[in-house]
């Protein structure tokens, strides 16, 4: 049997990526290798990357700089004044060719693993398909200027890689073969291996675009450079294998292309990851850019959250090795060691040796620079708050990569449901995803303050003896956080009170020769005792007008008239100070304003009795309309009437949404007599909530009686 053998490096990239791929690894490295000229670039690229990603952590409110992966649209108006991220490691695996032993993944022996033993051929007879993608997050940061921008600086180095296409007769060659597929033609089409490492920087910035109170949207955009660590692909159109059990080769016929960077040329015996990342073989540019809306009837926190991104638009251009080819192989009458890379063989020898024996046939050169789009994604996400800070999530991850691309690797389209309960300390969440490929995967995580660690599939990885996916994610970060809006203003709130106070009370009093209280830099009559509200002076008919000021001293009257009685000047017993048409003659029952008509009265009236609402809607109902067509016709028949709208509810919700819901109710009215052609500044609106009911919230019927308006007509002028 012929094997392939790899070198531990002191790399710490590589040694953690061990832990995680070896199982698979060896699977493929144990192999009898009958199409190892396919497989063998991309396996040993594959060597560099972990098996791990963010599943259910990054829209938690308290991702904080993780959430930028998802969305630059979380970036502004965060839950976090500055958020650094230390470190953070995510990632996943998964295919449907081999199953692992789940007690060897859960106890982490992974050492020593071997088919039959540790890890199994799935049962299945598909196509078989694998993928991994890994993001490790170095130094970030987030900083929010003020409650509208925000920036974000992002390092971070990443791995995606896809097969394709391995059909099911090929892959029982492999490994322990089954005696059936032994001595016959098989034909496998379109086998595709794709792999690329690469590392960024980038710098985000968010903006709230418009905060109107309970509707929030939000946009931000991430620019990155991308520095390219490692390439490679394999490609196949369609070859006819044909492998006696000796490993002799029958037939093996067909067109294979192998694509990678130039700088691995520089590994040597399948292991020495390091010398590939040494330097950058490619650069490029790449983007993000999200939207954000938030819907927040009760204040800070909103009730639903939308999110729509698309990630990772750029490309990465490499330089292309000379092997990177279209080759003819010719291998009939050969043994599939022969097409095996040789231990201290690198790249560079191993092709030049299998042109020298003639086992392929270069057919087309590549060319001297590669381009690699990123692994472009759209997202689309809906967060809903349930109740008291439970949350359910529901995120899909589309894919914009064609899998039948032979050069660019690309994430696996996914549905996720994670519900969570979330508050400022901690976070525990249960992510529910199912992808393309048909894996149905639940899984759980935590956020204790500073630390996040979780895993989208070691739920139901536990209820399984044999897993075929997994993924894991953790990391430390440092939290300062935003102060709340209500918190803020109740501090303004105090400092001002803090401030007015002092200016009588809270300062020491050195100056006051009258001893009335207030200071003498501060007294208007510093040498006569009076109120602090009026800045010392006295009031002797205590009328609110300081004797300075008064033009009537001796007659308790009205500050709007100098300390005289307020006039009558309309004659209709109702003085200037009370009157609202001071200068109509009118009746003292309304306010000193001509009196409406009763009919009118009658006719508006009439129509609110008639008018309810939904139960937690505020829309006006078609059949309410004509009543309010009724008050129309009122308002028109006179330009002086204007109408108030009180808008009530029943006593389901709380307070704060039942407030909202009530004014609502009163504008939703207001706009319908807008619409017919009422002047909006003759229409006052106000919300009373539920705490004006008409009749008992007992009952069903009580209830439907409280979602009302009340309408009142009125002709006031001031």
């Amino acid at each position: 049997m012929s094997k392939i053998s790899y070198k531990r490096t002191n790399d710490p990239v590589f040694m953690k990526c061990q832990v995680f791929l070896q199982p698979a690894a060896k699977a493929l490295l144990r192999a009898r290798n009958k199409c190892s000229v396919l497989l063998v670039i991309g396996t040993t690229i594959g060597l560099s990357a972990s098996s791990q990603s963010f599943i259910g952590y990054g829209y938690d409110n308290y991702s904080g700089v993780n959430s930028l992966l998802l969305n630059p649209g979380m970036l502004a108006g965060s839950k976090y004044k500055v958020n650094v991220n230390l470190f953070s490691v995510s990632g996943l695996a998964g295919n449907n060719a081999y199953e692992l032993d789940s007690k060897k993944l859960f106890s982490l022996k992974l050492n020593h693993l071997s088919e039959g033993d540790g890890y199994y051929k799935s049962a299945n007879t598909a196509t078989k398909y694998a993928y991994f993608n890994t993001d490790i997050l170095g130094p970030s940061a987030m900083f929010n200027i003020d409650r509208k921008d925000a920036i974000g600086i992002i390092t971070r180095m990443r791995t995606v890689g896809n097969e394709y296409n391995l059909g099911n007769p090929l892959f029982q060659l492999m490994g322990t073969s089954n005696p059936s597929f032994q001595n016959i033609d098989i034909i496998n089409r379109s086998l595709q291996t794709k792999v690329q490492g690469f590392a960024e920087a980038g710098l985000s910035y968010g903006r709230v675009l418009f905060d109107h109170g309970n509707k929030v949207l939000k946009i931000g955009i991430t620019g990155k450079y991308i520095a390219g660590l490692a390439y490679g692909s394999v490609s196949s159109g369609q070859m006819t294998i044909n492998i006696d059990p000796a490993n002799n080769i029958g037939k093996l016929d067909g067109d294979v292309t192998t694509r990678y960077s130039s700088n691995m040329d520089n590994i040597g015996d399948g292991g020495s990851i390091s010398k590939a990342f040494n330097k950058a073989n490619g650069h490029g540019w790449g983007a993000d850019v999200g939207f954000v809306y938030e819907y927040k009837p009760n204040g800070d926190v909103y009730k639903m959250r939308l999110g729509v991104s698309v990630t990772d638009i750029g490309s990465v251009n490499y330089t292309n090795s000379p092997n990177s080819q279209t080759y003819m192989i010719t291998a009939d009458g050969h043994n599939t060691s022969e097409l095996m890379k040789q231990s201290g063989e690198d790249f560079n020898q191993y092709f030049q040796r299998l042109q020298t024996d003639g086992l392929v046939v270069s057919k087309a050169n590549g060319t001297t620079k590669l381009k690699a789009t990123l692994p472009t994604a759209v997202h689309v996400n809906a967060d809903y708050d349930v109740y008291k800070r439970i949350y359910i999530n529901a995120d899909v991850l589309l894919n914009t990569i064609a899998n039948t691309n032979p050069i660019s690797p690309n994430y696996v389209s996914t549905l996720t449901v994670t519900p969570r309960l979330e508050k400022k300390w901690v976070s525990v969440y249960s992510p529910v995803s199912y992808n393309v490929q048909g894996q149905l995967n639940w899984g759980a995580g935590v956020r204790l303050g500073p630390l996040f660690v979780g895993s989208g599939s070691v739920l139901s990885d536990l209820l399984k003896k044999r897993v075929q996916a997994a993924d894991v994610h953790v990391g430390l970060t440092i939290p300062i956080f935003q102060q709340s809006k209500s918190k803020k203003k109740k501090d303004e709130d105090d400092d001002k009170k803090k401030k007015n106070d002092s200016l009588y009370r809270n300062i020491k009093v050195i100056h006051d020769r009258d001893s009335d209280g207030v200071v003498d830099e501060k007294d208007a009559c510093p040498d006569s005792a009076g109120p602090v509200a009026l800045l010392g002076c006295p009031d002797d008919d205590g009328d609110g007008v300081p004797n300075y000021k008064d033009k009537c001293p001796g007659v308790k009257g009205s500050p709007n008239f100098e300390g005289c009685p307020a006039p009558d000047t309309d004659g209709d017993s109702v003085n200037d100070d009370e009157d609202r048409c001071p200068l109509v003659k009118g009746t003292v029952a309304n306010h000193g304003c001509p009196a409406i008509s009763q009919e009118d009265i009658d006719k508006v009236n009439g129509a609110a009795s008639k008018i309810f609402f939904l139960r937690a809607r505020y829309d006006v109902e078609a059949n309410c309309q004509a009543e309010l067509d009724r008050v129309v016709t009122v308002l028109q028949s006179d330009s002086t009437l204007h109408i108030i709208v009180r808008g009530h509810t029943d006593s389901e919700g709380t307070d704060a949404r039942n407030a909202v819901l009530s004014l609502r109710r009163a504008k939703s009215v207001k706009a319908y007599l807008v619409s017919k052609g009422i002047a909006p500044n003759r229409i006052e609106t106000h919300g009373y909530g539920a705490h004006r009911p008409l009749a008992s919230n007992e009952t069903l019927e009580g209830m439907a009686q409280n979602r009302r308006v009340e309408l009142e007509l009125m002709n006031w002028q001031k």
